[in-house]
């Protein structure tokens, strides 16, 4: 927790009279300016703790893909540490033509195509009818298979298509190969219309998004095998009731089809004005002007960010629409816009914005505060009686929820937050509220774990900015519950808030670790969505994993849905099954039971060590599937990061205290001091250079920024002074701990904002174009970009070499000295490409 205190009066400290107001005679004693136990009564020392997701060693994320104006102050960070580490230049006449290669994208993995079918099943579709005359077809069959085989027409699903039994004639099945040639055969037969192989399908669509695997949530809590059942319904619409929504998000625009700006105070708003009919997430500056959370869009991508498009992430409700509906702004929102919200939600006239033509048949409220509320109850069981179903987030205090509105809402579903816990016990995560209010748990996330060894937190991965990065909460946990709401909805269109609150509880997995109270347990999607359309539950579920480096077990948890023991066997598939044993073989599992499968992975050595397999559970007429991938994706153990400020200006601008960079290691337990600092107002920045390369635009690199959640009054912090610290003369701020590892490395989001192409001057990269940086090792600065592969990694007009070290990086083109603008530089060819590089 953040502690604001004044320093001691210099005689406690050095045991010395000092006159008042001359600390110069101090400075006399020690050196103000290198001496970190020297402390100036005139100025301001701020000491904290790094802290890093561990997994065994201490293994990290990375930056935060998040606002432009974040990415330029962490790029103006990196810019004075690289100085101020003096690196070695590029040796441009080592390089070499960089090889065509594919990089290995670890949160793309193909599934393996393959048949699997019945042995001795055969349907056939007939011209004719056949219900009626079943004896008279069988024989017709035996009769065109040549009378070697016993034929029995058993079950019909219509009139003319029926599933027929073919047997040897010692009465065995036949088998699958011999099975599939007499199915070939029988499409020949004149009076059928086709016949084919009774096909085994397995439940879990795996949906094709770019970093799907990295969605450990979904699996958590069984939506694969919710989305066999349905993947949603254009007819359902979802209001995200919190920040508004990214509109031009790739991954969620074409989601959106409605929303309204509910923010009286222009101050609060940001966009300039007051309640208008533009959802969009204007920002809330709660990382410094012009630095967002952009939390509403991260709730929208849980609940329903575009699936199955290659792109990005997957959305629990794959059809179905979203209302964008912006309360909060900078500092938070007031009760009187968030009630209005819900209100517009679902379809009442509210003042200041057109009615809303799509009411919301589910309503999600990630957000909170202190007390009770009657207006809020009141909205909410408005909405409720309208026929919407309302989620709400418990709240992230550590505290009993029944102390926080909405989450104490009487009518309202609330939330709290569990974390991964990797095929274990789910536990509730750290900062979750919990109590007697909270209805059902799901995952929240906890960014201070990393259980399966990839490098990342173990955060819940969403859409933000216009990208995509993990985030915790019990914020993160409610749209879990708001997305399953919605598949619920596409099931019964009719479901009540009550109905959906007792089926939510009645099919909770109560095998979790929360001795305070976290409701009926951890939501099942599957179990949800089959009860809410009124079926039996039942069969089998398999959740998928995914492990980084240096983990060689996972556990696959098989779920029977069944009120029946099943004895299931598991098998091991997929393009490296050979890599993967598995134990048991077998077992049986009680009926609303789960049994954990171990899986043990022979690793290999090296960057090339990944690979897919899946695990199949099979018993009882069902069968499941996970998917189970390991990747050589990791942090590395961190030895060392560097700690410094920025200083924001009056003017809007900012600049980093060079003279203040200080570098801690885990011998400190990453502890750290900035002494002496000037009076003024600045952000708190650590970074790491996870690979010890001298650059910090890797995968294993990472970046944090100080957030409070206290603020130096003691109250719950909102707004910009959540994020930046304010100092004055003789202030003393201890406990400013903060991770460095709050993004994402699925994808490389780092560059610059100007327009700088490959080969242009630079200072720093903000003088780049976007996804470039500045190379400083050329004479006056040269913008590049990492690459891997010559084809297409490199803007046009621009080439990828080898320069040795393990760095490919682009060069400028060229065919002569003339294309070469920039003086002293010249054209220089290898390999019948030329490059613009320094003489």
């Amino acid at each position: 927790m953040l502690r604001r205190r004044h320093v001691l009066p210099l005689t406690a400290v050095f045991g010395l009279t000092l006159l008042p107001g001359c600390p110069e005679l101090l400075g006399l004693l020690c050196d103000f300016e290198t001496d970190e136990t020297c402390e100036d009564p005139s100025r301001a020392q701020v000491l904290g703790t790094i802290e890093i997701p561990q997994a065994g060693g201490a293994s990290v994320g990375v930056r935060p893909p998040t606002s432009d104006a974040q990415r330029t102050i962490r790029q103006a960070f990196v810019d004075a540490v690289q100085a101020k580490k003096a690196k070695t230049p590029i040796d441009v006449d080592s390089r070499r033509r960089a090889l065509k290669r594919v990089p290995f994208d670890s949160s793309v993995v193909k599934k393996e195509v393959t048949e699997r079918w019945r042995e001795g099943e055969i349907i056939v579709r007939s011209t004719t009818p056949i219900r009626g005359r079943k004896a008279e077809v069988s024989r017709e069959l035996e009769l065109f298979l040549g009378d070697r085989f016993d034929v029995d027409v058993r079950l019909c699903g219509t009139e003319y298509r029926c599933l027929a039994d073919v047997r040897t004639l010692d009465g065995k099945k036949t088998d699958l190969e011999t099975t599939r040639r007499l199915a070939e055969r029988l499409n020949a037969m004149p009076s059928l219309k086709y016949a084919e192989k009774n096909l085994l399908l397995d439940k879990t669509a795996f949906p094709s998004d770019e970093f799907f695997t990295f969605q450990w949530h979904y699996a958590a809590i069984d939506v694969p095998a919710a989305w066999d059942i349905t993947q949603g319904d254009d007819s359902v619409v979802a209001a995200v009731i919190d920040t508004g929504i990214l509109l031009d998000h790739p991954d969620l625009g074409s989601r959106v089809i409605g929303g309204a700006d509910l923010i009286d105070d222009p101050g609060i708003a940001n966009d300039g004005d007051g309640r208008d009919d533009d959802g969009n997430d204007d920002g809330d500056n709660s990382c410094g002007g012009g630095c967002h959370s952009y939390h509403g869009t991260h709730c929208a991508g849980t609940m329903g960010a575009d699936t199955d498009n290659g792109l990005m992430v997957s959305g629990i409700a794959w059809r179905g629409g979203l209302l964008a509906v912006r309360v909060l702004g900078q500092g938070g929102g007031t009760l009187n816009d968030i009630a209005d919200g819900i209100e517009w939600s679902v379809g009442n006239s509210v003042d200041g914005v057109s009615n809303n033509s799509r009411p919301a048949d589910v309503l999600n409220l990630s957000l909170g505060g202190g007390g009770e509320s009657a207006v809020m109850n009141e909205s909410i069981r408005s909405a409720i009686d309208a026929g919407a179903i309302v989620v709400v987030a418990a709240g992230n205090d550590d505290s009993d929820a029944s102390g926080f509105t909405p989450a104490n809402s009487p009518g309202a579903i609330t939330v709290s937050a569990l974390g991964y816990n990797f095929g274990g016990t789910p536990t509730k995560a750290s900062y979750s509220n919990f109590g007697n209010d909270v209805d059902v748990a799901a995952p929240g996330g906890e960014q201070r774990e990393d259980s399966d060894g990839d490098g990342n937190g173990d955060g819940v991965l969403s859409t933000i900015g216009d990208f995509v990065g993990f985030s915790q909460g019990t914020s993160m946990a409610a749209p879990h519950v708001a997305g399953v709401a919605m598949l619920m909805k596409a099931q019964n269109p009719n479901l009540t808030q009550d109905q959906a609150r007792d089926i939510l509880k009645d099919t909770a997995d109560a095998d979790i670790n929360c001795p305070d109270g976290c409701g009926a347990g951890q939501i099942n999607a599957f179990a949800a969505v089959v009860a809410a359309g009124g079926g039996d539950i039942e069969g089998l579920s398999a959740a998928s994993v995914r492990v980084g480096a240096g983990v060689t077990t996972a556990s696959i948890v098989v779920r029977n849905f069944g009120s029946s023991a099943v004895n299931a066997d598991f098998t091991v598939g997929g393009a490296d099954r050979d890599a993967v044993s598995i134990s048991p073989s077998s077992a049986s599992i009680p009926g609303g039971g789960k049994v954990s499968v171990t899986a043990t992975i022979a690793r290999a050595d090296g960057a090339d060590d990944v690979g897919q397999a899946s695990v199949r559970a099979t018993g009882g007429g069902d069968t499941a599937e996970a998917r189970l991938d390991w990747t050589a994706d990791k942090g590395a153990v961190v030895e060392v990061v560097t700690v410094g400020a920025v200083r924001l200006n009056d003017d809007g601008g900012f600049s980093v205290v060079t003279d203040r960079l200080v570098e801690t290691n885990v011998i400190k337990g990453f502890s750290y001091k900035l002494f002496n600092m000037d009076p003024g107002e600045y952000l708190i920045i650590a970074l790491l250079d996870g690979n010890n390369d001298g650059d910090f635009d890797d995968p294993e690199d990472a970046t944090g920024f100080y957030s409070a959640t206290v603020s130096e009054d003691g109250n719950v912090c909102t707004g910009n002074g959540c994020n930046s610290l304010t100092l004055s003369a003789g202030d003393r701020f201890e406990g400013i701990d903060f991770l460095t590892a709050p993004g994402f490395n699925g994808g490389d989001d780092v560059g610059g904002n100007g327009d700088g192409r490959v080969g242009d001057a630079c200072g720093s990269s903000s003088d780049c174009g976007s996804g470039l940086f500045c190379e400083s090792g050329f004479d006056g600065g040269y913008c590049t970009a990492d690459c891997v592969d010559v084809a297409s990694d490199c803007p046009a007009g621009s080439t990828c070499f080898d320069v040795g070290g393990g760095d490919q990086i682009c060069f400028d083109d060229c065919d002569d000295d003339s294309d070469c603008t920039r003086g002293g530089y010249v054209c220089d060819v290898i390999d019948g490409i030329g490059s613009c590089i320094p003489e």
